[in-house]
């Protein structure tokens, strides 16, 4: 390409971000979150008025009805009556046309209505239509995958971000361990992380939807990673190898390999990086920890029930009619208190490892010679950190500078460089190096 043509392709790529900042400042609306009055969504909408002043918010949903109620909410958490301040919207994942309204009013929409497998993709569809920007807080592996194979084209043409998984499933692990690299002083290779939890441990039905329905969407997963994993990626050193269920002396805690988005999400933001940013790509292993081996035992026990029952239709409505009784007591339809929540809290813990210098090679790598710890310490996981998390990425998705043109990204390519670890820190997150 030569220098004509390359300014040519500049001048058209500043007209085209340009004209976007200009159609992103006449909508009427900064944020909108849709799905403000279920179980989640009201906090988040809570943690949209306390830390989003000055931005113009809307809550949306159904039920004009329910989303009345949302304001009651807001008050209790932030003190303050923002009746005639907070617009409201009425969209309806079943509703096309409403769903592209609400897209059209907003310059982000922070999206809490899962299944997201369910209900989600329509949604991204109409922000990629309207050129919205897109937050959520999916744990799907599989269709976040999805989102990065139909819609990753389409929206870093239209200059426009769309980011799942921005809750607890997965900015700690994605983000953290973009943050052990930073921090590592040399080459990291592999790093394995280990969660604990503290507090009550509760949870929503919601939630307990979205875990049935993203294991048993589990069987495309390969398929899908075929398609985005064209090249294998090339890890340095000694190949990272899973564990199995047992006792952990760092941890001082029993732990069971986790199930969840991380190690997809990870593995993306991995091939992203190495791609686009001739990164090292570090191997990653993800565990769960418990105080007890009873309760590792419940935990193991609830994941195989899961497995075994979502292989057919009755298990499935089995599981979905009882969340009480096959998650041991954690699940209910009613959902934690608020004062469950205020209790609860986690910690992360990453353990990396690398190379003080750069191996020329994987095969002259050799033994790893350095090592690296660091902890994530945060509130309850689920509802109150989640809520934290995905409005902190919005938030960064509207007022700094991202490197990358737009399209469908983890939070760990996503937000590098950008102010997200400090909106975190701000919100009484604690990152420590061990």
């Amino acid at each position: 390409m030569n220098i004509f043509a390359l300014t040519s392709f500049f001048e058209i790529f500043k007209q085209k971000l340009g004209s976007q900042i200009q159609v992103m400042s006449e909508r009427p609306y900064d944020i909108a979150v849709y799905g403000a009055s279920g179980y989640t969504g009201k906090y988040v909408a809570a943690e949209v008025v306390r830390t989003c002043q000055g931005k113009k918010i809307a809550i949306a949903g159904r039920s004009k009805a329910k989303l009345e109620k949302v304001f009651d909410v807001i008050e209790k958490e932030c003190g303050w009556n923002t009746r005639g301040e907070v617009g409201i919207i009425i969209a309806d994942s079943s509703n096309e046309e409403s769903i592209r309204e609400m897209c059209r009013q907003s310059c982000i929409v922070i999206n809490c209505v899962g299944p997201f497998r369910w209900y989600g993709e329509q949604v991204v569809k109409a922000c990629v239509d309207m050129a919205t920007n897109y937050v959520d807080i999916s744990g799907e592996p599989e269709y976040l995958q999805m989102l990065q194979l139909k819609y990753h084209k389409q929206a870093e043409e239209k200059g426009i971000h769309i980011v799942g998984a921005c809750g607890f499933d997965s900015v700690p692990a994605d983000v953290g361990l973009e943050l052990l690299r930073e921090k590592f002083n040399g080459e990291l290779t592999a790093a394995e992380s280990y969660i604990h939890l503290y507090g009550p441990q509760k949870g929503n039905y919601g939630t307990y939807l979205t875990i049935i329905h993203s294991v048993q969407g589990r069987k495309n997963l390969k398929i899908q990673q075929k398609a985005i994993f064209k090249e294998r990626l090339r890890f340095t050193g000694p190949k990272l190898l899973m564990r199995y269920p047992g006792f952990s002396k760092s941890e001082n805690r029993w732990f069971i390999p986790f199930l969840g988005a991380d190690p997809s999400v990870v593995r993306r933001t991995q091939l992203y990086e190495s791609m686009n940013h001739n990164q090292t790509p570090i191997q990653y292993g993800a565990y769960f920890t418990a105080p007890s081996f009873l309760v590792a035992f419940f935990m193991i026990l609830f994941g195989l029930l899961v497995w075994i029952f979502t292989k057919f239709s009755f298990g499935i409505k089995l599981l979905e009619k009882y969340p009480k009784i096959f998650s041991f007591g954690t699940f209910s339809f009613e959902g934690p208190s608020r004062e469950d929540l205020a209790r609860g809290g986690f910690k992360m813990v990453f353990h990396g490892k690398g190379y003080s210098e750069k191996p020329t090679s994987s095969a002259a790598a050799g033994k790893p010679d350095k090592g690296l710890s660091m902890q994530i310490i945060g509130p309850e996981i689920g509802y109150i950190f989640t809520s934290i998390c995905v409005v902190a990425c919005a938030k960064t998705i509207l007022d700094d500078n991202l490197r990358n043109r737009g399209g469908v990204l983890t939070a760990g390519s996503a937000f590098k460089g950008t102010g997200l670890i400090d909106r975190l820190i701000n919100r009484g997150v604690k990152f420590e190096i061990l």
